[in-house]
């Protein structure tokens, strides 16, 4: 269902990026404006893909620059809030309309001989601190206290030596995505190691920020989708089976497992070629099972339904 996510009047966007769901199971994007007329970067869809509507909130504040990952967490007294990691140096959090609770611009103590162009956050739900990968910068990890914005002056990882699945763990060719692993007790963070065409699973502690340790799991994903495939993001859903997503910026999305094997792939930018859905960032599944992926360029937002098979098919 390509075109049931319908922008609201006014919107320009150049690149989608990030998604999420609130509680009310209602559909957020993140996206890049064109820096001109529209100077928004977040939307919200009813739970059945109809009603768009801008949240402005934070408005320029937010939106200047190149918007990129999103995360909700419900955090104390059940409140939800989202976590914006922007290209140009600014991270932020937000209440759900997009106002502003804390924002960080800048390098903030890092190493500042390091690029630093900052991709996406993990917010593990049983932990005052988040976790941020420079995919685009310096292929770190940051770990941040959620509550103030402060850099805990911990970081990991850094560049591989090369690219491919092969590549030494602990260390990034362009860790795009971090994401906490919602369907296991132990404390687990799975980075999307991109330009790796791997997914990395690493351990952490939640009552402290000094711990980001390689947990002996990887996933290489160049059996299922290909050499060269490019692994953007991860969502997981202990709801569905144990289930989780995974968008490729080459162009598929890949349903995985609960034990992370590939067993679907749905070829998205090419079913939808005519439609220029191309380049997969992210992608999330709905309460009821469908799921919506967001295209990086150009910009679009599709609604795919799952339909239930019937007898021999």
């Amino acid at each position: 269902m390509p075109n049931l996510l319908k922008f609201p009047q006014g919107a320009n966007p150049v690149n989608c990026h990030g998604l999420a769901i609130d509680a009310n199971e209602n559909i957020i994007l993140t996206y890049q404006n064109d820096g001109s007329e529209d100077k928004n970067c977040l939307i919200k869809w009813n739970p059945d893909g109809t009603g768009g509507e801008f949240l402005t909130g934070g408005n320029t504040t937010l939106c200047d620059g190149t918007c990129h990952g999103l995360k909700i967490t419900t955090e104390s007294e059940g409140v939800q809030y989202l976590y914006h990691a922007n290209n140009d140096q600014k991270l932020t959090k937000t209440t759900l309309d997009g106002t502003v609770v804390w924002q960080v611009n800048g390098f903030f103590g890092q190493n500042e001989s390091l690029s630093y162009r900052p991709t996406w956050f993990a917010t593990p739900p049983n932990s005052n601190y988040t976790y941020l990968c420079d995919g685009y910068g310096s292929n770190n990890v940051y770990s941040f206290d959620r509550r103030d914005g402060r850099w805990m002056n911990r970081t990991f990882g850094g560049p591989s030596p090369g690219s491919g699945p092969h590549q030494p763990h602990g260390l990034f060719s362009t860790n795009h995505g971090c994401t906490y692993d919602s369907r296991t007790e132990r404390n687990t963070i799975i980075v999307s190691d991109r330009a790796n065409s791997r997914l990395e699973f690493y351990e952490y502690d939640p009552q402290s920020p000094d711990m980001f340790s390689y947990a002996n799991k990887s996933v290489d994903l160049t059996g299922a989708l290909g050499p060269g495939t490019l692994p953007c993001n991860i969502r997981t859903y202990p709801e569905h089976e144990g289930i989780a997503i995974v968008p490729d910026l080459s162009g598929p999305v890949a349903i995985l497992n609960k034990e992370n094997i590939v067993v679907s792939v749905v070829n998205v930018s090419v079913l939808l070629a005519d439609l220029d859905f191309k380049h997969p960032h992210d992608a999330i599944i709905l309460p009821n099972g469908d799921f919506v992926v967001a295209t990086w360029a150009p910009g679009r937002v599709g609604y795919w339904k799952r339909v239930n098979r019937t007898e021999g098919s």
